[in-house]
């Protein structure tokens, strides 16, 4: 009779969960240990949490010590064993290689900088390893075996540096080339075969051809597929840049005719000469090459924008010819572009600029930039705003690090870069950068599409005044007499809510626009409502005035100098050729569109006599026998004997200029009924839209209400058309000072 055995079930349990957990901890720590972007030091202390943590498991059980270290050394070797077959096995099946180890060795310290070389076994150019970078390092590229033919492989060694301790490096700035060409070349990294564009191979060997013997190429020295290292190594171009010794830009070996290019080498040269340098006279040799050289796809890529505004030092390799990028410069600045350019030469001349505000320490801001570069290119959608990071002197207000990652969309990352900037700012200003590309549709009213960054031409005056460096009197004037009233807050309450598309926030509601007037240019205007009941709300004193502060919103003098009321009399009764003298016939001719609509509200457009006459001199200047009606003379500089001088600056001129400044952005005229309002309002908008003051807006917005969104969500949802301004005299004491009014508003 066999004796009965009596089982511990539960010791049982406990014993197979503790060898299942062992294992599949090592399974995991030897499957970590594979990937390259894993540094040594994580390693090292992913190994001693997991095999302490398997120690102490093995503890509780009824085990020795003895027989712990053996069941543990078991379970660590047969892990291990497992991972080394399967890799046999993926290599000998075909699939993507695993990486091999990589070796660190240093380097004695006799230079310097201490270097790290990279040693790397065989691997296809779909499979190349990488090394990951510890912090500050960057790698670098050093030619071997320069005395190699033309037609030989390129050989290079692969090494790690610290970019700290200023490493001796040139830094290569060119175009990757057109996705649609053939298969690349190889070329051997630390013995590894790597394949690059044939641009790159050409660039690589005029290089080792001039005895440059280290180089940094992003396409070599940054890992491509792995989107973490791009992200961190992105935000570090600039100083890459910065830091070499030179900058190597590479326009190809498409060269313009051999005599063309000699003319340009003797004109590069006459400036470079140091007697030139003192005194230089502009070429008078037509230089057919330096339009070509305007026109090389370079000038279109995002990343050399950065890269050719980092260098300290920059030289153009064309072909077999070497041009300093100084010299370049001198050359444009000699030859002033003229409307029948090729887009590729403005494009050029834009990336110049931008590096001569960097070398006098005016890093421009995002928002200017990427208006600046709207037509530049890349492969990668996200590099038109990751590219210039490097130079925009704000972009941590927007991006908090620069995220490849395809789970995040283009749309996503809009929507989160207009949130972190209004967070910052405490501002909602740049909603009015609203996105109006057709490409993405998607986005909300009131975000911008960066990616897309295409601002209206009528829009780009909004730019610095968004970005706090308006440079435009009239704007900032507008900012200022906001600023008036007690209760204009803006300052963004800490509750606003960004919800996916919906953006939230306090808001009082100024009133629904009734009429609008023209635009500059315009020939039909949008149909206005109750414009004839108004002639007996409101005095034409009222009205006149608020139409004479609309109309010098730009003017450059004081803003609260106001004209008199003959200021419309003068203006209708001015002739052509006044306004045409100063270029502002157009002003005239908005003058006359909107002479019904003026007298609409009542506005006194007749002198009250005719005795007066603007006699024209030659280029249409108005002679001092001109007799003007004692209303006007304040805008007129007038003799001893009120005649019209011949030398003295009218003051009515600047402000005919500040009409047309003001008319130039495209605003229509409005009038807000519910509320007696008079203001400008965005050329977008229609008779029916509202006009609000969000909390955190310097400027008034207009929304329109969504009928088929109000109706889905069961509240009243909006988009925005545009910025307004109401005139605030008008508004003192109406809608400024309710605070009562004030209410959540949802803007999609």
């Amino acid at each position: 009779m066999l004796p009965h055995i009596s089982i511990n079930y539960e010791a049982v349990f406990v014993w197979v969960c503790a060898v299942t957990i062992a294992f599949l901890q090592y399974f995991l720590l030897g499957r970590l240990e594979s990937r390259t972007s894993t540094r040594k030091g994580e390693k090292i202390s992913l190994y001693v949490s997991v095999i302490l943590s398997n120690f102490l498991i093995s503890w509780t059980l009824p085990f020795g010590r003895l027989q712990t270290i053996c069941l543990q050394s078991f379970l660590f070797a047969a892990t291990r064993g497992y991972l080394g077959r399967s890799s046999t096995r993926n290599l000998d099946e075909g699939p993507e290689p695993i990486t091999p180890a990589v070796e660190l060795e240093k380097y004695p310290n006799k230079e310097s900088y201490q270097e790290q070389a990279v040693t790397v076994g065989d691997s296809s150019s779909t499979g190349f390893p990488y090394s990951p970078l510890a912090e500050g390092q960057i790698r670098l590229l050093r030619f071997l075996d320069k005395d190699l033919s033309d037609d030989a492989t390129l050989q290079f060694e692969l090494f790690h540096a610290k970019l700290s301790q200023r490493p001796q490096y040139v830094a290569l700035s060119y175009s990757w080339g057109q996705s649609h060409e053939p298969r690349g070349v190889d070329i051997v990294v630390s013995g590894c075969s790597h394949e690059v564009t044939r641009n790159l191979v050409d660039a690589l060997h005029k290089l080792r051809e001039n005895n440059i013997s280290t180089v940094w190429v992003d396409a070599i020295c940054i890992n491509q597929q792995d989107a973490i290292e791009k992200s961190r190594e992105v935000t570090r171009m600039f100083a890459i840049y910065r830091t070499a010794q030179m900058v190597v830009i590479w326009l190809g070996l498409d060269t313009a005719p051999e005599k063309d290019m000699g003319d340009l080498s003797s004109a590069i040269e006459d400036i470079e000469r140091p007697a030139s340098r003192l005194q230089h006279t502009p070429s008078s040799t037509d230089l057919s090459a330096l339009d070509r050289l305007l026109m090389q796809p370079y000038w279109l890529r995002v990343w050399i924008i950065q890269e050719t505004a980092a260098a300290k030092q920059a030289r153009i390799f064309w072909g077999s010819y070497i041009f300093d990028l100084r010299s370049l410069e001198t050359l444009l600045r000699d030859k002033p572009g003229s409307g029948n350019d090729h887009p590729l030469h403005d494009l050029a001349r834009r990336v110049l600029s931008v590096r001569a505000a960097c070398r006098a320490q005016q890093k421009p801001r995002l928002m200017d930039i990427l208006a600046m570069t709207a037509s530049s290119s890349t492969s990668v959608l996200r590099d038109k705003v990751y590219g210039l990071l490097g130079l925009a002197s704000d972009w941590t207000d927007f991006v908090q690090e620069p995220n490849y990652t395809k789970e995040v969309s283009e749309n996503h990352l809009c929507l989160e870069m207009t949130s972190n900037h209004i967070a910052w700012y405490s501002s909602a200003d740049i909603i009015f950068l609203r996105s109006t590309n057709r490409y993405q549709a998607e986005l909300p009213s009131w975000c911008p599409d960066y990616f897309h960054f295409q601002p209206h031409q009528f829009d780009k005056n909004l730019i610095p005044y968004v970005c706090g460096q308006d440079a435009n009197l009239g704007w900032e004037r507008r900012r200022a007499f906001g600023q008036s009233s007690p209760n204009m807050n803006e300052i963004i309450p800490d509750t606003f809510v960004t919800s996916g598309s919906r953006l939230i926030l306090k808001g009082r509601r100024i009133g629904q626009i009734t009429a609008l007037g023209f635009l500059l240019d315009e020939e039909a205007v949008p149909h206005n409502s109750h414009a004839g009941s108004l002639v007996d709300e409101i005095t034409d004193r009222d009205i006149g005035k608020a139409f004479r502060r609309l109309l010098l919103i730009c003017h450059n003098q004081t803003y609260g100098i106001q004209p008199s009321s003959a200021f419309f009399s003068l203006l209708y009764a001015l002739p052509d050729h006044v306004y045409q003298d100063r270029g502002h016939l157009r002003v005239k001719q908005w003058l006359n569109t909107h002479r019904a609509f003026f007298e609409t509200f009542g506005v006194q457009l007749l002198p009250d006599s005719d005795e007066y006459a603007f006699i024209a001199r030659r280029a249409g200047r108005l002679s001092p026998s001109s007799k003007v009606l004692p209303e006007w003379k304040e805008f007129f500089s007038l003799n001893e004997d009120n005649t019209i001088s011949r030398r003295g600056e009218h003051p009515l001129y600047p402000m005919l200029q500040s009409i047309s400044s003001i008319l130039e952005e495209r605003m229509r005229l409005m009038y807000i009924h519910d509320q007696y309002l008079l203001g400008w309002a965005h050329r977008d908008a229609e008779p029916g839209d509202i006009v609000w003051h969000l909390e955190g807006c310097s400027l008034q917005a207009i929304l329109r209400k969504s009928e088929q969104l109000s109706k889905e969500h069961g509240e009243s949802i909006y988009t925005l058309v545009g910025h307004a301004y109401v005139d605030p005299v008008m508004a003192s004491g109406r809608w400024m000072a309710r605070e009562s009014g004030s209410r959540l508003v949802n803007i999609c």
